[in-house]
């Protein structure tokens, strides 16, 4: 679900037309619909994970240093939420007299608001893939089937 959110804003910062073959600017309103997922309910996402690294760390770590091993990816979740809550600022500021601001166009405001829409995409994107590669690889590994349903039902919970 988050790589197709990741895309649909991909898709929404590509350049359009109207018909005439001349681009048009990217809609705030659009992209702040989207980058909401990245403000709220990946939040749930990260709870999930948050459970099955506890788990993860007391099953097969006893020592601290051991246990910090996995911090990081907690600390992901952090950096990526207040990544997305500064860009999600940018998108809802209003112009003096209260009103959203016109379409994005090829201003400077455009591309410093594309630059940091891919900088996160390309965070995510990393993210996922570090997770993929181990966290999930170990608990598949590392954990019985009879741990895996339980961690698995207590992220259901969250």
């Amino acid at each position: 679900m988050i790589l197709d959110q990741l895309a649909m804003i991909e898709t929404a910062m590509s350049p359009r037309s109207a018909g005439s073959g001349v681009p048009n600017g990217t809609d705030r309103g659009t992209l702040r619909e989207l980058l909401q997922f990245f403000t709220g309910p990946v939040e749930v996402h990260f709870r999930r994970e948050e459970v099955l690294v506890a788990d993860l760390q007391r099953i097969l770590w006893r020592k601290q240093e051991d246990q910090e091993q996995f911090k990081s990816f907690l600390d992901e979740h952090r950096m990526l939420k207040a990544d997305a809550a500064s860009v999600m600022r940018q998108l809802t500021r209003k112009r003096a007299d209260g009103r959203d601001p016109a379409p994005l166009k090829g201003l400077g405001g455009l591309r410093t608001l594309n630059a940091e829409l891919r900088g996160l995409i390309s965070r995510y994107r990393k993210h996922i893939s570090c997770e993929e590669r181990m966290l999930f690889v170990l608990a598949e590994m590392r954990l019985t089937a009879e741990q895996k349903r339980r961690i698995s039902r207590r992220m259901l919970q969250v």
